[in-house]
């Protein structure tokens, strides 16, 4: 069996073992001290020398940290055969049935998973409550799969490297990026042949990136380093990096710092070394030295992935602090008036579990997203959305398929527009060991809020405004309004065949429409879109509603409050024409009902 398991381990571990070939240590001490520094990598290749030298005779202690450390850099189908092994044998502890069963549910292969954590017992209380969400998740992920997926997710071949590559949020710029694959490249900050390595995954420390232009088919897309002059001096891994909304004020996570402080934190045996959040402050277009944030860190402990709530007075982030209530908890700390932060607060019970919680990001006002290992799940990290705010929130749903796999997924992040996203997993298929992936979702918010909660989206099967608009108390308007409102409900902006990008001449009239209703704040604006006869009933839905999308997202853009836009996608309903469905029309007619129109609520 220890043959057979040898036989799939991948080659870096042959390479990486060679280098100790000459210590003069044992090879258990080696990998017992590698293990305990957390160098999972360099153990893993260790413990498997171990193995190949010992056979059957491996000790099972051995066995299973080499498992862990397979498991820990991604090798799920390395580690399954270990686990395997080891549950064949008559000295098997009860804990490598349950971590046998995590492996197979990152493997997705719930049924088998479910039979390993049967075989699990403890009278360790939280065991025994992960071990029931874990049964639970293989059930549910039996049901999710076979309900498929709804949309698709798509790597980005441009943003996609040999390492580990991960979205934190969005900018005006475009996307947040933190990445260990894009050291070699010739960015901004230039290129590095021989970067340093993290010895716990044998591969180069993380920096943080915008991948500039981030449409999802943008061939002029290019990536930089962020703000490589504030961030480049550092050591170790940076990111992810948070911004606030007018961006001259930037959080970022970094590995904590100093030649004196050794690689392993606290000693030998340790090999954690923490996380901590540093803030920094952009004053007359230059950014300031960052500095620590008083009270966020706590010496000895992390704190990391830092995000900001919509209004920007909400900071969450990620600790292992005392007080929290299991591995890694989200808390959250209020701005005061001084502009300083005030004392963390655990976020709470209904979101934070006796396993780990991170990657939380904001991209709805009042919904906070994040991953964790707690929840019934289909394996490894998943993607939870939850409504809610400080320490008070709701049932945290499960993103299910396409967004949650059996490996680990996180960091969901939707663009402004509302239907467009990105994520990170590293599920088979990918090109490293995390991807990023993307998704075009028209009916991403009736899908996850039966009741949409966000202004830019509303129940597009309600009739929007057809006649006068509702003119409560019997307000009587100026010449200039009305005359502004008959010529913007006049505006037709068209698109060319089974297409949502708007035309340069449509941009060109949406910098009008921006204009005029910057000069009337108190305006609301619902816009309507329409799709050609051609194709089904319900992709002509969808596509008006990218429509409607690509207008709210271009006048957002310019500076108007999404708050006020609202969309009614009627797909080929009310044609200018007689182009019905088996009706032959000219490309020209095709072309007029290929539209969006404005309707003015005030």
């Amino acid at each position: 069996m220890i043959r057979c398991t040898i036989m799939t381990i991948p080659l870096v571990f042959l390479m990486t073992a060679q280098l100790y070939s000459q210590e003069q240590k044992s090879l258990t001490q080696l990998a017992d001290e590698a293990y305990a520094r957390q160098e999972y990598a360099k153990a893993g290749s260790l413990y498997y020398r171990i193995a190949r030298n010992k056979g059957s005779k491996t000790a099972v202690d051995q066995l299973l940290k080499m498992a862990h450390s397979y498991q820990e850099i991604g090798y799920y189908k390395s580690a399954a055969d270990i686990y395997q092994e080891v549950t064949g044998r008559p000295d098997c502890p009860a804990s490598a049935y349950f971590s046998y069963g995590e492996v197979l549910r990152q493997l997705e292969q719930y049924d088998a998973a479910k039979k390993q954590y049967a075989l699990f017992s403890t009278s360790n209380a939280d065991s025994l409550k992960l071990k029931d969400i874990a049964l639970v998740g293989c059930d549910s992920a039996a049901v999710w799969s076979k309900q498929g997926a709804p949309i698709e997710l798509k790597p980005i071949k441009e943003l996609n490297t040999y390492g580990s590559d991960l979205v934190s949020g969005a900018v005006q710029k475009g996307l947040l990026v933190m990445s260990n694959g894009y050291r070699s490249m010739a960015l901004n900050s230039g290129s590095q042949s021989s970067p340093a390595i993290d010895k716990r995954t044998e591969q180069p420390y993380y920096k943080a990136y915008v991948y500039q232009q981030y449409a999802g088919d943008n061939s002029n897309a290019y990536l930089e380093e962020l703000v490589p002059a504030l961030l480049g001096k550092y050591d170790y891994h940076i990111g992810p990096v948070c911004l606030n909304s007018t961006e001259d004020t930037l959080y970022a996570t970094i590995n904590i710092q100093g030649k004196g402080v050794p690689v392993t934190g606290k000693g030998a045996v340790n090999g954690i070394r923490q996380l901590q959040i540093y803030q920094s402050v952009k004053k007359n277009g230059k950014w300031e030295t960052p500095v620590l944030m008083p009270g966020i860190n706590v010496e000895g402990y992390s704190a990391s992935h830092a995000v900001l709530s919509s209004d920007g007075d909400v900071l969450y982030f990620v600790s292992d602090r005392p007080g929290g209530l299991g591995q890694t908890d989200i808390w959250y700390a209020e701005k005061q008036a001084d502009g300083t932060w005030g004392a963390p607060v655990n976020c709470g019970s209904q979101v934070n579990t006796v396993a780990a919680e991170t990657f939380p990001t904001v991209n709805e006002e009042g919904i906070l997203y994040f991953s964790s290992k707690g929840y019934a799940g289909m394996g490894g990290y998943d993607i939870y959305r939850v409504k809610g705010a400080k320490s008070t929130w709701e049932v945290p749903e499960n993103m299910k398929l396409p967004f949650n796999s059996g490996a680990d997924d996180m960091g969901l992040v939707l663009k402004r527009n509302g239907y467009e996203g990105y994520l990170a997993s590293n599920r088979p298929g990918g090109m490293g060991k995390d991807d990023i992936y993307y998704f075009s979702d028209p009916n991403y918010f009736s899908r996850v809020n039966p009741v949409p909660e966000t202004p830019v989206v509303v129940d597009h099967t309600t009739t929007p405004v057809t006649g006068g608009p509702p003119n409560p108390g019997g307000k009587k308007h100026t010449d200039e309004e009305i005359t502004d409102r008959q010529k913007l409900e006049e505006l037709k902006f068209l698109y060319d065949y089974n297409s949502a990008s708007l035309l340069t001449e449509s941009r060109r009239i949406l910098d009008q429409v921006a204009a005029v209703l910057k000069r009337h704040p108190d305006w609301k604006v619902v816009i309507l879109s329409f799709a050609d006869s051609r194709g089904g009933d319900q992709y002509n839905t969808d596509l008006s509603a990218l429509r409607c999308y690509a207008v709210i997202d271009y006048l957002a853009g310019k500076g108007v409050d999404p708050k006020r836009l609202y969309y009614s996608n009627k797909g080929e309903r009310d044609p200018v024409n007689g182009c019905k469905d088996g009706v032959p029309c000219s490309e020209e007619e095709y072309k007029q009902n290929r539209r969006s129109e404005l309707k003015i609520k005030w």
